[in-house]
């Protein structure tokens, strides 16, 4: 990935936060609590256009529970492939039970649901991408209500386990949806303050979500995204989740080469973008101009300043 080792060579290296949900919030302005949940699930809800106006959220992902001996593994989560009348059917059967409770299930796209309880929770929970290969013995929800909590995933469980969707899923060689894992608890009370951003690029719920709270214009990515970039906007935040695509490991890299990294360092060299900001959440953030790649230019030759491999350049710090 020539491109790449380019603009990590030449880029001015900052600390990045842990994680992409926290440099998410930073990026807005959003203060990250130290201890708690993020307000993932009121945010989401809020970029499928639900009314968050009342209720306290919870993120509700549909996973595969694996026994493994004494132990109770989340083992699948993307890979399930569910389809959106497979989750509307599931989270039907799920309000017809919890709607005396004042709870409403609501299957925004297959693998994201969202949950709507009448009273918050005092809850402390691991995200799914997080969870994913773990003990759910060890990242299971914390706090005061937690024990009460716990209860109601393995009713939820047991729900599931005789849900019509599953039996159909096993006659197709398919894995059962067999547990649903809470996260992202929150509400959105707090007062909102300029993000910066003239526009954002995303298709995560997450980003969008905050886009609209902060009522900053966005679009889908695109086959226009790069000229979108080039467009007179103060500042522009493009959220690329092609990390998450089912493509072989090398094939996604050439991808990414030849359509993210390649052009834009093109443009930074052509003067259309006066500053690039690449950040990798838990790995670091860094900052190119095109000062900085005519500098790199002159003195590229010269053995103390020569391209790092970008196995090293990506090591966590």
């Amino acid at each position: 990935m020539p491109a790449l080792q380019t603009l990590l060579s030449t880029g001015r290296r900052e600390r990045s936060s842990a994680d992409h949900i926290a440099t998410l919030f930073t990026y807005f302005g959003v203060p990250v609590k130290v201890q708690g949940d993020l307000p993932v699930a009121p945010l989401c809800a809020l970029s499928h256009g639900l009314d968050v106006q009342s209720g306290w959220w919870l993120c509700v992902d549909p996973v595969h529970l694996l026994v493994d001996r004494d132990q109770l593994y989340l083992s699948a989560y993307r890979e399930l492939a569910l389809s959106q009348p497979e989750a509307d059917a599931l989270v039907t059967e799920l309000n017809k039970i919890y709607a005396e409770d004042g709870w409403l299930f609501s299957a925004a796209s297959p693998q994201r649901w969202l949950l709507r309880l009448p009273q918050p929770l005092a809850l402390s929970t691991t995200p799914t991408e997080q969870a994913l290969g773990q003990r759910v013995g060890a990242v299971l929800p914390q706090g005061k209500d937690a024990m009460a909590w716990q209860r109601v995933m393995t009713e939820v469980q047991m729900i599931l386990h005789a849900s019509p969707v599953n039996e159909r899923r096993a006659g197709q060689g398919k894995k059962a949806v067999n547990g649903l894992w809470f996260w992202g608890g929150g509400s959105l009370g707090e007062a909102v303050t300029d993000s910066g951003w003239g526009h954002v690029i995303a298709s995560d719920c997450l980003s969008r979500g905050l886009a609209r709270l902060h009522g900053v214009s966005m679009e889908e990515p695109s086959s226009t995204t790069l000229a979108t970039l080039s467009q007179p906007e103060p500042s522009v935040l493009w959220v690329d989740d092609s990390l998450q695509s089912p493509l072989p490991i090398a094939e996604l890299f050439e991808q990414l080469e030849c359509q993210r990294f390649t052009p834009l360092l093109a443009m930074v060299q052509g003067g259309e973008l006066a500053k690039l900001v690449i950040d990798f959440p838990g790995v670091g953030r860094w900052t190119v101009d095109r000062a900085a790649l005519s500098g790199w230019r002159g003195w590229r030759g010269r053995w103390w300043r020569r391209r790092k491999p970008l196995a090293e350049l990506l090591k966590r710090h």
